[in-house]
């Protein structure tokens, strides 16, 4: 369509974006047990970016420096720099189609392999985790990569920290929706300060910060606010509950995404969950100036590519994703070593969870 967003270039910070289309970061279970990047991993990245994706974003990475605080055993750790090294073959081959390539960070807190009940940390425990933040975005851009993405959503720490009923704190870090979000803003603050101002900071936020979810829209509104006056460049909108959605649904988020920008039209958006088509990509793009695509391209790493053939013949038809949102890439990698039901079956999966 001649009004179509999704294939027209779009800045992101300091850079370009060459469409509007971000891979979502989506955990692969690719990495070697010792927190380094595999082979099988570059290949997954140079499928991805072969397909016309414009910006692409890695994986979680955990930025301890202890692999027992890991989200999972294959985590990729970004805690050290002996990563550094390995960290840049992923850049290295995003760079190669002329994407923009974030590494996303995070630490998993309440769901790691080691649960982590925050509001049992000292003052000091929490700063140091904000230092490891810092430290991983600096590891980030010394690899190669043009910018980061925070993790603050999904029940791993930083959510749980900014979750308002969740935090218990008493000090600098809790007590106020400003000292829940504190910890975040002092890890935005402190990359901005390290990796200069042509360095891309994104944030993965939740669309609610309370445990019910009600009446909770002013949080968002606050906390994107202020997370982009500290310096974050993109707010990518997702939530927790996405793997509990009806399988119809689409767009979870739009709604929420929508009434950010009516009240904060100047920050930059993008939105993940529910978007497997055509029609909700343009949808999207009506609200956010970009949409993240996650289980879409993990059934089918060509989809832009396919999508893009497709408007040139048949400009007028829908064209949907053959993911039927069945929410089997949560446990197949581990029995079945696919990351989907339509396969294929991956070695490296089979390497790592055959013997368990």
């Amino acid at each position: 369509m001649a009004d179509n967003k999704t294939f027209t270039p779009k800045s992101v910070g300091s850079l370009t974006a060459k469409n509007r289309i971000i891979r979502s970061a989506t955990n692969d279970h690719l990495g070697n047990r010792d927190g380094s990047v595999s082979d099988a991993e570059i290949a997954m990245y140079d499928t991805l970016a072969c397909n016309e994706i414009g910006t692409i974003i890695t994986g979680h990475m955990s930025v301890s420096p202890n692999l027992d605080y890991r989200a999972d055993e294959v985590q990729l750790c970004i805690g050290d720099d002996r990563y550094i090294d390995g960290l840049s073959r992923i850049a290295s081959k995003i760079h190669e189609y002329d994407a923009i390539a974030i590494a996303q960070l995070s630490h998993a807190g309440p769901k790691g392999l080691h649960p982590i009940d925050f509001n049992e940390l000292s003052t000091e425990e929490m700063e140091r985790i904000r230092d490891w933040f810092i430290a991983a975005a600096v590891r980030a851009q010394r690899a190669g990569f043009d910018g980061v993405q925070v993790h603050i959503a999904h029940w791993y720490l930083l959510q749980a920290v900014a979750n308002i009923d969740l935090n218990h704190r008493t000090d600098k870090y809790g007590g106020s929706p400003e000292n829940c979000l504190r910890l975040p803003l002092e890890i935005v603050e402190g990359i901005r300060k390290e990796c200069g101002a042509g360095f891309i900071i994104m944030v993965k936020m939740n669309a609610h910060n309370t445990l019910e979810g009600i009446d909770d829209q002013y949080l968002l509104n606050m906390y994107a606010d202020r997370l982009v006056n500290a310096g974050v460049d993109l707010v990518e909108l997702s939530g927790s509950d996405f793997a509990r959605k009806d399988r119809k649904a689409e767009l979870y988020y739009i709604e929420e995404a929508r009434k950010l920008k009516e009240v904060h039209p100047e920050i930059p958006m993008s939105l993940v969950g529910g978007i497997f088509s055509r029609d909700t990509i343009e949808k999207a793009l009506e609200v956010t100036e970009f949409v993240s695509l996650s289980r879409t391209l993990l059934t089918q790493p060509d989809f832009l590519t396919k999508l893009k053939n497709e408007e040139d013949l048949n400009p007028e038809a829908d064209f949907k994703s053959r993911c039927i949102h069945c929410n089997k890439c949560f446990e197949i990698f581990a029995t079945k070593y696919e990351r989907c039901v339509f396969g294929p079956v991956l070695p490296k999966l089979e390497e790592t969870f055959s013997h368990q």
